[in-house]
């Protein structure tokens, strides 16, 4: 399968069983929210990763999603059920039951901005609210919707904007110790410009962590700063959650297909996440409409399909991975990649127009693409050209391959080789004897453009 499957952890799949389940159903990345849980049950979860890949046989990535300048929910003990039309009131601190329910919302900039009319929306758009009053630290807001509130529930205002810092104290030092334990990727939520971005990145610098940013594109600042963001990123996930908080639900659709074609056009990797089959939260079979919706999104060309609570809290976390997977086999096997190799993306760099190159020589050859690379580079440009192509790719470190195990159409392995020329014929090697290979394919074999001299070998197999 050429698009890749991207889980949530959580309290329905972080034991090390189910984790090596899902390896073995085709995950190829795990995803851990910091918005939940504390830093030994991120450790842990890690952990149970890295201990299910030398079970299976097969390595995945680790994807840490920070909170960014998120505002949430304070701590409470219950669950609070709110009929549409009746008052809840929202303060800085406290909580308590009653005709009017309390509830703790530990940010004092809100308070100072909010004012009587502006709309409040939580848990993907389900539950609206409109402030109907203000008052010093509290608020009273009118439910538009019956639903259920529950502690650090992200909030969002759609009409309004807060100015606050991009990280958080509680995602610098949550990030400083997991980088230890090994994260492929950061999922830099809220993003509203390339500037945010850059933060993230010069901080995963200063500590020493090669890990990945992939921009979350859910606010309205993302979208309308949308080419800056994903230039500035490695990878864009459509986060459908909070587009869905942040715009009507009826731009949804919209903007997914725009941040897909957008980040096609600039040649990064994307990812579509919330709600791919939310039934299964509760249910052991998608409605048919989830399963329209996965279809839609292989066909529209995304990297990876990213299950949230499906897989994090729901009942049945690897029967929703097994649907996921048949989904898009079935889906792909309708799928005609639409190839954009004219882009300014691919004009403007010589290693870029190389990877175009052996990628279109493989394609008019009939041919199987190996390529060896050192970190990756190249791997990811040919990836986002869609080779129509069989693509192989040999890595020297489990490091780079988790990185490349959830871009689009690559099979990658590890290699090991102390130059290029070897890494190739070892990677041949490692073909034939997989069987990925077989008598009379045709190979080219090369490696990403180097300064000097470039060696391009297309060999049959005998």
């Amino acid at each position: 399968m050429r698009v890749k499957l991207v889980v949530s952890l959580g309290p329905s799949s972080s034991s090390a069983d189910v984790i090596v389940s899902m390896l073995r159903e085709g995950v190829s990345g795990f995803r851990i929210n910091l918005a939940h849980g504390v830093l030994s049950d991120w450790v842990g979860m890690i952990r149970s990763v890295r201990w299910a890949e030398s079970l299976v046989g097969r390595l995945a990535s680790v994807i840490v999603d920070i909170k960014g300048p998120s505002l949430r929910l304070g701590e409470f003990p219950d669950v609070v059920s709110v009929p549409a039309g009746s008052l809840v009131e929202f303060c800085v601190s406290g909580y308590s039951r009653g005709e009017v329910p309390r509830i703790p919302f530990p940010h004092e900039e809100v308070f100072k901005k909010v004012s009587a009319g502006d709309l409040l929306v939580m848990d993907d758009g389900r539950a609206r609210f409109s402030v109907v009053e203000v008052s010093g630290d509290c608020f009273k807001a009118r439910a538009l919707t019956s639903c259920e509130l529950r502690q650090r529930k992200n909030v969002s205002f759609p009409d309004k904007e807060f100015e606050r810092g991009y990280m958080s104290v509680e995602d610098v030092n949550a990030l400083r110790e997991l980088c230890r334990e090994g994260v492929d990727y950061v999922d830099a939520s809220l993003v509203r410009d390339a500037g945010d971005v850059k933060e993230l990145r010069d901080y995963l610098s200063s500590i020493g962590c090669d890990a990945l940013v992939i921009a979350k594109i859910e606010t309205r600042k993302a979208v309308k700063n949308l080419s800056e963001v994903i230039e500035a990123s490695d990878a864009v996930l459509v986060a459908r959650g909070d587009l869905g908080m942040n715009f009507g639900l009826e731009e949804v659709p919209i903007l997914q297909k725009k941040i897909i074609e957008e980040s096609h056009k600039i040649g990064k990797p994307v990812i579509v996440a919330t709600q791919l089959l939310e039934s299964m939260i509760n249910n052991p079979v998608p409605t048919r409409a989830e399963v329209s919706d996965v279809a839609n999104a292989v066909l529209e060309g995304v990297d990876a399909l990213m299950l949230t609570g499906e897989t994090a809290v729901g009942k049945y976390p690897v029967e929703a991975v097994r649907w996921l997977r048949k989904i898009a086999e079935r889906a792909e096997s309708m799928y005609k990649p639409v190839t954009r190799r004219e882009t300014e993306y691919v004009r403007k760099s010589l290693k870029k127009r190389y990877a175009k190159g052996v990628t279109e020589l493989a394609e008019d050859l009939d041919g199987v693409l190996a390529i060896y690379s050192v970190k990756g580079t190249t791997v990811f440009t040919i990836a986002s050209l869609r080779p129509k192509a069989r693509c192989y790719a040999g890595v020297p470190a489990k490091g780079v391959a988790r990185k490349l195990s959830i871009v689009w159409g690559v099979d990658v392995r590890v290699v090991e080789a102390s130059n290029y020329m070897e890494g190739l014929e070892k990677l041949y090697a490692s073909l034939l004897s997989s069987g990925d290979l077989r008598k009379g394919d045709l190979v080219i074999l090369t490696y990403g453009l180097r300064d000097k001299e470039q060696v391009i070998k297309v060999r049959v197999v005998e």
